[in-house]
């Protein structure tokens, strides 16, 4: 029965916190990418203008025409940033044609004693996109083959004793077979040499070697770079970037030559491309293009704190649904209270009032009228009640704040008790120091009232009502015992519940709205105190806590 309850309160009140949660994520995922786009912007700009500054060195540099081309190449590293995103750069003449570009990927190696990384590996006009992604698959697997030296040279002997198999491989030398042009090589097969034996990198068989002569060079130092190697995403969707990066810059130079008259932009959600002028280079005009997708740049940085707010989100829409559920439970319990008291005497009123529609005796008729006043004035008391009730836990009800003498107050609640309590052989004992408490009067009346009668219905026949006053640092306990059967202890925290009662049939005999303890604890709770329940050596024990007055302090 309880999860039936429960369980559809948390699913609409999980609705809406996770609407709320989605918008609000929405609006933060929006904001993280156009920060994003600014850094991965800024980030490809700087890094633009470190290569360009290399190869201003290499243009202004005592080079060989025929092996700047390559220089150039090496310096255009393409550029990839932490959430996928690629960049590629490239250079024009003032006529417009191309002097070199980014690579996917490329290489250096320095021949057998040389110590000089003096050529030029390229991998781009050779492989397919599957042998690339095969290859760069390989080199992420064992990145130790980024980097190989040679001990045959007798360069890198010292390499032997190192931690091998870390940041680089030590073998004995390398080949590489293909096409070579000035200091280029086009690799077709590439191949370490160990003591146990040779690690083929690479063997193709593609169509760029037909009809083209094939030389093989030894050397003892290879390096070989890639931005798949290092982007975070996967190598197929890197690849997939790095062609549309190259693909953006295309279309700016498609339709005419670019231009040292002017620049041209293109821009778009997920990626951007330019050309223009180079500010470094005079004469040289630079080009650059991005490619990234928007959704992962957007979660860039935020998966932490998506994970950490929707469990956050269903952790306040089950505490919610949870104090909800009470809520709704004590309310209908509230309910089916209120009809279970009013339901016998509405029955009683409806049966005295059928009677004195018969002819009966006039005696009888008397009789009948004083039920029907007892039980109308039953019910009047449990609906005023019941309203005090309701105002008091909405916080609606408001209190007449002043200095209130609880020592006198308790006297004058006590004095009218002496009769009955006389009548039934109880006696009644007050130790009541004198203390002031701050607080509405007659409510506090009220609350000393039912703690007080409450103890006297209870109290056995030759038994006492017991009622104190102490302090206790700054508040002041009122404690109401009496002799008298002790409250079962699973019963002690729920006497202050609206109509509970312990002794159901002896409680409803002694009359009571069912509501008395129930408006002691709101009572207690607005004027700033506690309330509690316990059993004592001869009987059960009620007090309540109050804060002392301080004529310094604003009242309630």
């Amino acid at each position: 029965m309880k999860d039936k309850l429960f369980l559809p309160l948390f699913l609409r009140t999980a609705a809406r916190f996770l609407l709320f949660w989605l918008i609000v994520m929405g609006v933060l995922t929006l904001r993280n990418l156009d920060t994003q786009e600014r850094l991965l912007n800024s980030g490809l700009s700087e890094s633009e203008d470190w290569n360009l500054r290399d190869c201003q060195l290499v243009l202004e540099g005592d080079y060989d025409p025929a092996i700047k081309p390559a220089q150039l190449e090496d310096r255009l590293s393409a550029y990839y940033s932490m959430y996928g995103a690629m960049g590629v750069y490239r250079l024009y003449d003032v006529d417009g044609q191309e002097l070199a570009r980014s690579q996917l990927t490329s290489g250096l190696f320095c021949l057998p004693g040389t110590g000089t990384y003096s050529y030029h590996l390229r991998f781009d006009p050779v492989l397919t996109e599957e042998e690339h992604l095969a290859l760069v698959r390989r080199l992420r697997e064992e990145r130790q083959l980024l980097q190989f030296y040679g001990t045959d040279g007798g360069l890198y002997e010292e390499y032997l004793g190192s931690d091998q198999g870390i940041n680089f491989s030590v073998g004995l030398r390398g080949e590489v077979t293909g096409v070579v042009e000035a200091n280029v090589v086009y690799p077709q097969k590439l191949v370490y040499y160990y003591e146990d034996g040779p690690v083929v990198l690479l063997d193709t068989d593609s169509d760029f070697f037909d009809g083209k002569e094939l030389t093989t060079l030894t050397f003892d130092a290879a390096r070989i770079s890639s931005p798949l190697i290092w982007s975070d995403t996967s190598p197929e969707l890197a690849l997939e970037l790095f062609r549309e990066a190259e693909a953006r810059v295309d279309s700016l130079t498609a339709d005419q030559p670019p231009s040292t008259n002017q620049a041209s932009t293109l821009s778009g959600r997920s990626g951007s491309a330019h050309v223009g002028p180079s500010a470094t280079l005079n004469g040289i005009i630079a080009a650059s293009g991005v490619a990234y997708r928007p959704a992962r740049m957007a979660l860039h940085g935020l998966e932490a704190v998506y994970v950490g707010t929707l469990l956050l989100a269903l952790l306040l829409a089950f505490y919610t649904a949870r104090s909800q559920t009470r809520s709704l439970r004590r309310e209908r319990a509230l309910t089916n209270a209120v009809a279970h008291e009013l339901k016998t005497p509405l029955a009683l009123l409806r049966s005295y009032a059928e009677g004195l529609q018969e002819d009966i005796a006039p005696e009888k008729r008397e009789e009948y009228l004083a039920v029907i006043m007892e039980e109308s004035d039953r019910m009047a008391a449990l609906v005023n009640s019941l309203l005090d009730f309701s105002r008091m836990a909405s916080g609606k009800m408001a209190l007449r704040a002043e200095a209130v003498d609880l020592s006198g107050l308790v006297g004058e609640v006590c004095r009218p008790l002496d009769r009955p309590a006389a009548e039934k052989g109880v006696r009644l004992a007050l130790e009541t120091p004198p203390c002031t408490v701050s607080g509405d009067r007659e409510r506090l009346r009220a609350l000393c009232a039912e703690l007080c009668g409450n103890a006297l219905r209870h109290c056995r026949p030759g038994g006492a009502v017991r009622v104190s006053l102490a302090r206790k640092g700054d508040r002041v306990r009122l404690q109401v015992g009496n002799d008298g059967d002790p409250i079962p202890p699973e019963a002690l925290e729920r006497v202050f519940d609206p109509f509970y009662r312990v002794d159901e049939a002896r409680d409803r005999a002694q009359g009571g709205s069912g509501l008395g303890l129930a408006l002691v604890r709101e009572t207690a709770r607005l004027h700033g105190g506690t309330c509690g329940a316990e059993n004592g050596p001869s009987g059960p024990v009620f007090w309540v806590e109050l804060p002392l007055y301080n004529s310094g302090a604003s009242m309630i």
